[in-house]
């Protein structure tokens, strides 16, 4: 296949045409034929860069992780003070959650877990999960730093302000995503966000 030689990132193309194909079909009828053919690629290539359509699945999941986290493993001369970095992870966070794309994602997810148990459990531990283990390894950090925090958190506080920290940012927001309600306007938005960053360092 020459034209697969001169593609320049194989890795993106395919997981780009990985999320248009389980959008369009579903896990369970997506095939890795299919997402080769939409790729431009051979389904070796597929096979080079993932274990099977599970882990590709996965990928995806990871990857849109990925992008939010990066702020919470960098040092604070970075990033800024607490409160700066969670209202950069909400705003960013609480967008991602109500883009169409991630909603496409969370129904296809939800309506595969029935049927792939193990892929829901994967899907949250390389998702959400992921995202609330990173936010309390910086809250913890930062506890012992005296930033934005009272007192130094233990572990199991922390594992706890992150999960509450992450169900206030998704809140009624995603529910109306989900039903195809409109959006709040941006402005009440960034206000919300900075109200969850405020009660949790008030409570924290």
């Amino acid at each position: 296949m020459p034209a697969e030689k001169s593609r320049p990132d194989k890795h993106d193309a395919i997981t780009k045409a990985a999320s248009e194909t389980f959008l369009a079909e579903g896990f369970d009828r997506a095939s890795l034929d299919q997402i080769a053919q939409r790729a431009g690629v051979s389904k070796q290539t597929i096979y080079s860069h993932f274990a099977d359509k599970q882990a590709l699945f996965l990928a995806i999941c990871s990857e849109l992780t990925e992008k939010l986290t990066i702020p919470l493993r960098q040092p604070a001369s970075e990033t800024g003070d607490l409160r700066t970095t969670l209202l950069r992870l909400g705003e960013d966070a609480l967008a991602m959650m109500l883009h169409p794309a991630s909603l496409d994602l969370h129904r296809l997810i939800v309506g595969a877990a029935a049927r792939f148990p193990e892929l829901g459990q994967a899907a949250y531990e390389a998702g959400a999960g992921r995202m609330i283990t990173e936010l309390s390894a910086l809250l913890a950090q930062r506890s012992r730093s005296g930033d934005g925090l009272p007192r130094p958190l233990t572990h199991a506080e922390a594992d706890r302000l992150a999960e509450q920290f992450i169900g206030m940012l998704r809140g009624f927001h995603q529910v109306r995503g989900l039903l195809g309600i409109d959006p709040v306007p941006d402005v009440e938005r960034r206000t919300y966000v900075a109200a969850c960053v405020d009660l949790l360092l008030r409570t924290g």
